[in-house]
């Protein structure tokens, strides 16, 4: 009689287990999610764009992220390098936001209400 010795789970095989785990939860519990993440995958350059994102640091990443939050039309959002290899990220409803900020900061009176319009 031969006796197969049962295979020893490789680090492969381990990491497939987790990645099914992972995923099974992200469906049964956030499914919309999941399927918007998965589609969002799919877009050319979209994964090095995620990942170059991830990759910035807590305070570049919370700028970025305070910007397109203010940006409510990213078809308005303009995008251009100059000579040093800067790249300026610039919207419309951004300035506007910010030029209200800044007029409420220079105008604060504690006993009047600034009005920024």
């Amino acid at each position: 009689m031969i006796r197969v010795k049962p295979r020893r789970p490789t680090d492969n095989t381990q990491l497939d287990v987790a990645s099914k785990d992972i995923l099974t939860g992200l469906v049964a519990e956030e499914p919309t999610r999941f399927f918007e993440m998965y589609y969002w995958s799919r877009e050319p350059g979209m994964l090095e764009v995620m990942r170059a994102i991830m990759g910035m640091s807590e305070s570049s990443r919370a700028a970025l992220e305070a910007f397109l939050t203010m940006s409510d039309e990213p078809a308005l959002i303009a995008a251009n390098w100059d000579r040093k290899g800067s790249l300026s990220l610039t919207s419309p409803q951004v300035g506007h936001m910010v030029a209200m900020i800044r007029y409420c900061a220079e105008n604060e009176d504690v006993e009047k209400t600034s009005l920024p319009n």
